[in-house]
Order: structure tokens, then sequence, then C-alpha cells
């Protein structure tokens, strides 16, 4: 018994280490974020490289579903900016605690950034280091994309019995073992 305790411990230090890991990623880039708009050159000069890829996802989303983003999300650049990066931290934060919401807040800043601020198709000259560091990037935040999928898809949940309130906890693919 003693050492089947000590097995799952061991499991749930190795599960919270590489969820740190792992959310490492984006709450660094969040905290070098909030440090950049902190500084008012430093965050002009990122509001402005990052406009003309946010005025392409408006555009693309205005012919798309025929009216323009604003009437849905009223914000500015800079605005838009605080608020995926406020996402991005919080997520990383909630995430390394085991939670679902952050693995959702992660999936969401990711769905939603990567095609926006990654767009390497755009580039004309596909032997040019901006090309390869964005199609990198791209790929990388799939990747990441993908992990949170399964780390969700994967994630046991605690579910009811019919069978005398016991309950069980089930996988995702809905695998039950009763507790």
């Amino acid at each position: 018994p003693r050492r089947k305790d000590s097995g799952v411990a061991a499991m749930g230090a190795t599960a919270f280490v590489g969820r740190c890991m792992f959310a490492f990623v984006f709450l660094a880039s969040a905290v070098n974020k909030l440090q950049t708009l902190s500084d008012p050159v430093a965050g002009a000069a990122t509001l402005a490289s990052i406009a003309p890829r946010l005025a392409a996802a408006r555009a693309l989303f205005a012919a798309k579903i025929g009216f323009p983003l604003y009437l849905v999300l009223p914000f500015t650049d800079g605005q838009l900016l605080l608020l995926g990066t406020l996402t991005e931290g919080t997520g990383a934060v909630l995430f390394v605690a085991d939670s679902s919401l952050g693995a959702k807040m992660l999936m969401l800043f990711t769905l939603v950034v990567t095609p926006v601020m990654h767009a390497f198709w755009l580039i004309p000259d596909k032997h040019s280091a901006g090309y390869q560091v964005e199609m990198i990037m791209f790929y990388k935040n799939v990747a990441m994309f993908g992990a949170l999928l399964f780390w969700h898809a994967t994630r046991p949940v605690v579910v009811g019995s019919r069978r005398g309130g016991t309950r069980g906890i089930a996988s995702a693919a809905g695998r039950v073992k009763w507790e």
C-alpha cells in the first residue's frame, strides 16, 4: 500500500512540474508584454507593430460576417493587447493550479492570437528570416493548442452514478473507475 501511495504522489508531482514548464512559455510572454506596455516608448512601438495585423484581422472578420468587429468588441488595439495578455497570464497561473478554466483560457488565447499574429503565409519571401520565424511560431502555437486539447480530453472528471449515490471518476473517453 505504501509503494502505491508514493507512486501516486510522484505522478502528481511530475504532472505539476510538467504544467509549470508548459505554462512558463505563456507566463513569461505575458510578463514580458506587461513590462513592455508599462514603458511608454516600448509600448507605443509594440502597438505600432501589431496595428497592421489587427487591422487586417478586423477587415477579414468584417468581410466574412458582414459587420465591423468593433460592434462586437469595442476595444482599442491597446485594450485588446492588454485583454489578451491578461487572458494569457491568468490562464497560465490557473493551468499550473490544474484548473480546466486555465487550460480553456490558454486555448482561447492561442486560437485567437495564432492566425492573427503569426500569419507567415502573408509574407511574400518564403526564404526570409521573418517568414521562417513566423512559421515556427505558428506551428509551435498549434502544437501547444494540441497539447492543451489533449490535457483537457484526458482529464478525469467526477461523475455521479445511479447506483446508490456512489461516485466514480471517468475520463473524457467514458471509462469509469469506481471509488
